[in-house]
């Protein structure tokens, strides 16, 4: 069936596959990504191949050059040293800020990534989380870990069902509406027929606005396990030794050959589709790439417009720019107002991180001006030393303004700059800022993820939770600006 005859007029449908090649318990799996991949190379597509540096221990151990070899023609991204071993990620960041969770984590995966770079001979082009274990901590760290993509899933934080960037990171992660999920579809003889309807829907729906991405996530040991290994072996909390380890119940074996028939035939359905093309999280960092974006007086005027007395992102030209870097401009441009008595010509801004924590603002709910332009100078230099917006702005005088609220006010104080019709008041009244952001956190998805059977019984991290709607000061979306070949 040749789909090519899809109208044209919209943009392309991005479909990146990924695999998450895990299972260091099941000797059979490390068969899985050769038919796999092969399949795919039928129909000239190509995988984002996830790999535990275990996995790959277990490969070099059992002397499987050849799947090493299958894997390396494609892309190959890094997903953690032992994946469920305890303690996961979330145990040990469940107490820690945000950056130190992210020095955490690089020291507990500095040996795991080096092994899987130097077996595969690159640098990795993306990380992904355990399991459900979703957080900002990882951010800071994946750039530093030379990794430009982060593809995964969540539902955690949703952006549009779309690519977006957070932390300064790329983000394929959080399709939702947008996501296919191969694992144990094909248990059922119908499944394959439900599964080409929900991509048809996912397509017609994406198509009819323009094009947009799909995510496609295939764990390949489930054609041969009908559990996770990590279920049967680290289930709450438990860790076994080597030896002790469990081979998760097999699956039928016609239940196998139908999955890999299947699995076949998906792909070749998506295929058919004449706006659709097959990428990787390699392509994806070319194709969303971050574009710097240059205010002179009347661009910085149109988004002060937009914004008011709002925390969120905001479409500036063809892009758009993160509340982070929103407040970074506004801040400079005061600084300079206040040195010069002049809004500059031309600014770039930068993006810090969100702050630590959050506190309330303070006082009679006036400030004078100059305090305000005086605190600008602080902030600025605070961010451009740490890399973050500060948790507090403390004003001469006593008074103390949260980060939305020294953002909404200070708004308000360049728009009667840059507007000039009258003179500056010596006070201003402060202005509360709506931070919008966090409504793109669902701390009920994030409690259910907190449920993953891996963990222990009872597993609670408010601390996560709080520190992932913080960095919502740098979230917004991410906008395609080349076409790949397939």
């Amino acid at each position: 069936m040749n789909r090519s005859k899809t109208n044209q007029s919209g943009g392309p449908i991005y479909v990146y596959i990924w695999f998450d090649i895990e299972d260091y318990v099941t000797e059979e799996a490390d068969d899985l990504p050769l038919i796999a991949l092969k399949i795919l190379e039928k129909h000239d597509a190509r995988a984002t191949c996830k790999m535990v540096a275990e996995k790959v221990r277990t490969l070099l151990e059992h002397e499987r050059t050849d799947v090493i070899s299958a894997i390396a023609a494609h892309d190959v991204g890094y997903h953690l040293d032992k994946h469920s071993r305890h303690p996961t990620v979330y145990e040990y960041l469940a107490g820690l800020e945000f950056l130190d969770g992210a020095r955490e984590f690089m020291g507990r995966e500095r040996e795991g990534l080096e092994l899987v770079e130097k077996v595969f001979e690159r640098k990795m082009s993306c990380f992904r989380h355990p399991g459900p274990a979703w957080s900002s901590h990882f951010y800071p760290a994946v750039p530093r870990m030379g990794i430009p993509v982060y593809l995964d899933e969540t539902a955690i934080l949703n952006l549009d069902n779309g690519p977006y960037w957070y932390c300064g990171i790329l983000n394929l992660n959080g399709a939702n509406r947008n996501f296919v999920k191969f694992d144990y579809t094909f248990e059922d003889p119908s499944g394959i027929v439900r599964l080409k309807k929900q991509f048809k829907e996912i397509h017609d729906r994406l198509h009819g606005n323009g094009g947009g991405a799909v995510s496609f996530l295939f764990h390949l040991h489930t054609v041969i396990n009908k559990e996770f290994w990590d279920a049967v072996n680290f289930a709450r909390g438990e860790n076994r030794s080597r030896k002790e380890y469990v081979r998760p119940t097999p699956q039928p074996t016609e239940v196998t050959e139908r999955a890999w028939k299947d699995f076949e035939e998906i792909v070749a359905y998506m295929a058919s589709f004449g706006d659709v093309k097959f990428i990787t999280a390699s392509d994806a960092a070319r194709i969303y790439r971050r574009k710097e974006i240059s205010y002179d007086p009347e661009r910085i005027g149109s988004v002060l417009k937009k914004l008011e007395n709002k925390v969120r992102y905001v479409k500036v030209g063809d892009d758009f720019a993160s509340p982070s870097e929103l407040f970074y401009l506004m801040t400079k441009c005061l600084v300079e107002y206040s040195r010069s008595g002049k809004v500059p010509s031309m600014v770039r801004t930068k993006e810090p991180f969100g702050p630590e924590s959050i506190m309330a603002s303070r006082g009679s709910g006036k400030v004078k001006t100059q305090d305000l332009l005086d605190a600008s100078g602080r902030v600025l230099e605070y961010m451009d030393s740490t890399r973050r917006l500060p948790q507090s702005i403390k004003l001469d005088h006593g008074e103390q303004l949260s980060p939305a609220d020294f953002m909404a006010t200070g708004n308000k104080l360049l728009g009667r700059i840059l507007r000039g019709t009258a003179p500056i008041p010596i006070e201003i009244e402060v202005a509360r800022g709506r931070f919008l952001q966090s409504r793109f956190v669902h701390p009920k998805a994030f409690q259910e993820a907190c449920g993953w059977i891996v963990l222990p019984k009872g597993f609670s991290a408010p601390k996560i939770l709080e520190q992932t709607i913080l960095q919502t000061w740098t979230l917004r979306p991410a906008v395609p600006r080349m076409v790949p070949h397939n």
